[in-house]
């Protein structure tokens, strides 16, 4: 008999795993995060991306930005997410998901975990729709005392956070084709406020933004061994009193033999990013990645280094014996 929940066992495990491994680094990330290999951890940005490779897998993104520059963001980020059910079954309809995000920016810290759900629909031979909602929680920190302001006094400097929850849930939705896929998602429908428990009246209460983000790639094939896939992530936050500028990146990717991957992105906040992506076994995966500042901050900085690793567990070798390696999409 068919081993049912396949998925679910090893979540159990992994998520055991994430949390004795990085729950000592809580308060270590930014609000949002953002990762030029977006095209690999698509679920950090789009709940509904749970199980899309219809198997269990496990991923790690670590990013170091703008290197050489004293308080410059640096995060990690840890998932895993996969279908519910035997996989003997030809359509899964139900995924789960799990993650966590840690990130220090100057003397801000926080750690977002996450979980999520999908339910999918198939409309076509070849074509899915997914539905996604994540919910989970941010401890957030800002100390003030490793700062030496030129004004001592200042009251907005002068109220700390110190691990505050910042509960939030959001949703979104994924959709392939044979040869495409389209996504939009918000991740964070709520705006907490970062020191509302903050007792001098004269400071600012900073709120979260809310980010929408679109995206979307389509994969030319050249020959029997070349494809290249074209796409972009688009990201625009704003709430009632303050927006940030409409950002994108705009990446060409080319694959070879869907093992080798080369890829260059523009972001228009001016800058470039390179990267590879290799897959090393069946099971195992590792992409770099390096961006290039063409704004001020050039001179200032050594470049950012981005490092990722996967794993997927395959449960039945025989079915995967013509497996696609990269999952282009």
């Amino acid at each position: 008999m068919a081993i049912k929940n396949t998925f679910m066992r090893n979540f159990y495990i992994i998520s055991i795993l994430v949390a004795c491994t990085l729950l000592p680094l809580a308060g270590t990330s930014q609000h949002y995060p953002h990762y030029t290999m977006f095209m690999f951890n698509k679920l950090i940005y789009n709940p509904a991306y749970a199980g899309s490779k219809n198997l269990t897998t496990v991923n790690a993104f670590g990013r170091k930005q703008w290197a050489g520059f004293e308080g410059a963001p640096n995060s990690v980020n840890v998932s895993i997410h996969g279908m519910v059910g035997s996989y003997m079954k030809p359509f899964r309809k139900v995924a789960l998901g799990l993650s966590l995000n840690a990130e220090k920016i100057g003397v801000t810290k926080s750690t977002n975990i996450m979980t999520y759900y999908a339910y999918k629909i198939k409309t076509g031979k070849n074509s899915v729709l997914s539905l996604g909602l994540q919910a989970g929680v941010a401890i957030y920190n800002i100390d003030y005392n490793a700062l030496n302001p030129y004004q001592q006094n200042d009251p907005e400097l002068m109220s700390n956070v110190n691990n505050a929850p910042l509960p939030n849930f959001g949703a979104g939705a994924y959709y392939t084709g044979k040869n495409y896929y389209a996504s939009f998602a918000i991740p964070n429908l709520l705006q907490n406020s970062y020191n509302n428990k903050s007792e001098n009246p004269n400071v600012l209460q900073s709120k979260q933004i809310r980010t929408y983000f679109l995206s979307g790639g389509y994969v030319i094939p050249v020959s029997r061994t070349i494809k290249i896939e074209p796409q972009v992530l688009a990201r625009y936050a704003a709430n009632s009193t303050y927006s940030l500028p409409f950002n994108a990146d705009m990446n060409m990717s080319v694959f070879f033999y869907e093992r080798y991957m080369i890829g260059a992105t523009y972001r228009t906040d001016k800058s470039l990013e390179g990267m590879v992506y290799v897959q090393l076994t069946t099971n195992l995966y590792m992409g770099y990645s390096y961006d290039y500042t063409m704004s001020a901050l050039r001179g200032y900085n050594k470049g950012t280094h981005e490092l990722t690793v996967g794993y997927d567990f395959l449960r039945d070798r025989n079915k995967y014996i013509n497996p696609r390696f990269i999952k282009l999409f």
